[in-house]
């Protein structure tokens, strides 16, 4: 433990050198090696003295950092590892080093034994927890997850703090440790009955026939809806709009369903009914609208059922001794009630004796045919004795139907003239079935102021006789089938007389200042007066006219009118003779 040298000398003391204590070395502690050095904190081992160079033994030796800590070795500095927190400081008593390196816990929001057993984010949380060796010895990011989709949170949005479902949508939503860190069963729920649409939340609107609203709430069962039926519209019944409704009685049209205010379509309007000859049924009257029901007829109707039917003859008792004609119930009457002449018949033969321009009106009882004799209206006669034209007689069988309306026209004998006048021509007699001429009786002419030398033109039979002139003055011509009678010629410088008509009215003598004519279906010519002189007759009517005499010296007689029969009336038969008014003799089917 001792440097130097001692050499012997002999001089005193004997000696020469010196032995010096070594210094303790480095990363030793002590004064000297004799008095005793030790290892330096940090390191283990010992010193011991030696007599040689360097006068010591040394097995100190630096000790390496303790268990989680790092470094060279404790002399050195030795650091707690990641995820510790202390210190390791250096001693030179054995282990020669204090160590206070321990575990640090799993920071907030993560879980584990420590941070360097490793710590996972808590369920709701994303993020890492990593150690390191600054305080506070980990790095933390895990952060709370926002609440997903279809949830909420209050008054933190995130899944840790707790998420709700949105109104509308039903489930749950809860923290996992695993991307993406929740589960969430939120689903939306589906439109409630009495409504339609994709789901609650998307928005659902009441079905049609229903009023109301549906709105989404949080709680279960996660809406509220006030879809109510709508109630049946007036005039109708039934449970209420969607059940169906049906329009009342007397009331017509549809109700359906509508997803729009007032949530139902279409209406019922009151029944309006047809009827055909009468007043037709409305409202409840009205069963069914459109159809042919009636309340009350026309004149000449009656209610059958619902339906106005013409009146018939079918309940009408014939009087007079009159019988039912034909088939009563194809009979029809006129009026509100029926007559004897409209559904019976008088089975003897029925004369007319009633002249003039009005005819007699029948109705056939049933088909068959009608047996005639038409008598015409004479001639006038003259103021000086000349007589007027014979009348016609025509007999013929004319075929009718059923209810065929049957007109009888008799001619009146024209007016006789006096002094120096003419006579007026006759009137025809005439029958015509539903308005065609069936039969006609041409009238006579009026005779002329002749001094008895020029009497009428006779009626036709079929065509009339022309009349007679003298002194220079002519008759007028008879008619025929196809052709009027011409005007006769008057002298002295007097006018002629007029033709007769082609549509039967027989012609006027000039002036007409004599007797008319007799009135019938057409009407005889007017005759004049001629003082001094003599007067012209008029002519016949008939098919067609007969013409009138001229006036002069004397005055010529009218011709007579044309007789006719349709194509179709048989036994025809036709004859002049006598003088008067006309008349017709008839036997209906």
């Amino acid at each position: 433990g001792y440097s130097g040298a001692v050499s012997a000398v002999t001089s005193s003391p004997l000696y020469t050198g010196s032995c010096f204590a070594v210094a303790c070395p480095t990363d030793f502690a002590g004064v000297n090696v004799p008095a005793g050095c030790s290892c330096k904190a940090g390191y283990s081992g010992s010193v011991s003295a030696a007599t040689r160079s360097p006068f010591y033994t040394s097995s100190c030796s630096a000790v390496p950092c303790p268990v989680n800590s790092a470094g060279a070795n404790v002399p050195a500095g030795c650091a707690c590892n990641a995820g510790y927190s202390g210190a390791v400081a250096a001693l030179t008593s054995n282990p020669f080093y204090t160590s206070s390196c321990s575990t640090v816990a799993c920071p907030a929001n993560s879980a584990g034994a420590s941070v360097v057993a490793g710590c996972a984010c808590n369920a709701g949380y994303s993020g890492s927890v990593s150690a390191v060796t600054s305080s506070p010895f980990y790095i933390a990011s895990c952060a709370p997850v926002t609440c997903p989709a279809n949830s909420a949170g209050t008054p933190a949005n995130n899944v840790p703090a707790g998420c709700a479902c949105n109104a509308g949508f039903s489930g749950m939503v809860r923290g996992v440790t695993s991307s993406p860190f929740f589960i969430s069963t939120c689903s939306p729920v589906a439109c409630p009955s009495n409504s339609a649409g994709t789901s609650v939340p998307a928005g659902c609107s009441c079905t049609a026939g229903y009023s109301g609203t549906v709105a989404a709430v949080a709680s279960s069962p996660f809406y509220t809806s006030t879809c109510s039926p709508v109630a049946c519209p007036q005039n109708s019944r039934g449970s209420n709009v969607p059940s169906g409704c049906s329009c009342n009685t007397g009331f017509h049209g549809a109700i359906t369903s509508s997803s729009t205010s007032p949530y139902f379509s279409g209406s019922c309007a009151s029944n309006v009914c047809s009827c055909s000859w009468g007043t037709a049924a409305t409202g409840t009257s009205c069963v069914s609208h459109g159809h042919n029901i009636c309340t009350n007829c026309s004149s000449g109707y009656q209610l059958s059922g619902s339906s106005c039917e013409r009146r018939t003859c079918s309940s009408y008792s014939c009087s007079g001794g009159w019988q039912q004609k034909g088939d009563p119930g194809s009979i029809t009457c006129a009026g509100d009630a029926c007559t004897n002449q409209e559904c019976c018949y008088n089975p003897t033969p029925v004369t007319v004796t009633s002249c003039g321009s009005t005819p007699k009106t029948f109705t056939s009882a049933s088909s068959g045919t009608l047996q005639v004799t038409l008598v015409s209206g004479s001639g006038g006669h003259g103021g000086d004795g000349d007589t007027g034209g014979q009348r016609a007689t025509v007999q013929g069988t004319i075929p009718v139907q059923a209810n065929s309306e049957i007109k009888i026209y008799v001619g009146c004998q024209g007016g006789s003239g006096s002094g120096h006048m003419g006579g007026g021509g006759g009137g025809a007699s005439a029958v015509t079935v539903n308005g065609v001429v069936k039969l006609v009786a041409g009238g006579g002419g009026g005779a002329g102021m002749g001094n008895g030398s020029n009497p009428g033109g006779s009626a036709g039979a079929p065509n009339g006789g022309s009349g007679r002139g003298s002194c220079g003055t002519q008759g007028g011509g008879g008619a025929n089938q196809s052709s009027p009678g011409h005007g006769g010629s008057g002298n002295r410088g007097k006018p002629s007389g007029d033709s007769g008509s082609l549509n039967g009215n027989g012609g006027n003598a000039p002036g007409c200042s004599g007797r008319s004519g007799g009135q019938g279906w057409r009407n005889g010519g007017c005759s004049n007066d001629n003082p001094g002189d003599g007067g012209g007759g008029g002519g016949g009517a008939g098919y067609k006219g007969g013409g009138a005499g001229g006036t002069g010296c004397h005055g010529g007689s009218g011709g007579g009118g044309s007789s006719w029969a349709a194509e179709d009336v048989t036994g025809v038969s036709w004859s002049v003779s006598g003088q008067g008014d006309g008349q017709a003799t008839f036997s209906t089917p």
